[in-house]
């Protein structure tokens, strides 16, 4: 019975994936720390992949911290709820599970030695989007801005990846 319950969790977990074999091409936004720039992104993915079978993910690359509250709120003012997104890691990825590898926020220079790795898939790009946070954490226009420019090239992305 246990063997069952444990096949029946995994079976639940692979189900509801954003990323991974189910899926014939697969994504990963990162960012610093996976707060707010490379969550919109992820969030962009989902929300206009439709039926391509594209998987996405994202993480920070210093490591995961917390969803900021303007990502959140401004995502929300699109129709997308990003609330229950996670800030994860990078370490908790393998680099060889992904096609394309977006840095969303031109740390692409972060990404050498032991992780330069991330740069070999067949799709690398530094995005270098700004960081609202950085601009004015209390101005939410920032916040637009970017979310607005995340769309614009996660629809050319799609484009790409969807070949």
């Amino acid at each position: 019975k246990a063997k069952v319950l444990e096949l029946l969790a995994t079976e639940s977990a692979s189900a509801s994936a954003t990323w991974g074999p189910k899926y014939k091409r697969n994504v990963m936004f990162l960012c610093n720390h996976n707060s707010c720039r490379s969550q919109m992104a992820d969030a962009w993915l989902r929300h206009l992949r439709g039926d391509a079978s594209v998987g996405v993910a994202s993480a920070g690359i210093v490591g995961g911290t917390a969803v900021k509250e303007g990502a959140i709120i401004v995502m929300k003012e699109v129709g997308i709820d990003i609330s229950a997104y996670t800030s994860d890691a990078m370490a908790d990825f393998r680099p060889e599970d992904f096609d394309a590898v977006i840095s969303c926020c031109g740390c692409g220079g972060k990404l050498d030695g032991e992780k330069e790795s991330w740069k070999k898939r067949a799709v690398f790009s530094d995005w270098n989007l700004d960081d609202p946070p950085a601009i004015d954490p209390g101005d939410l226009s920032a916040y637009r801005r970017v979310r607005d420019e995340a769309k614009a090239k996660v629809l050319e992305l799609l484009a790409t990846v969807r070949q």
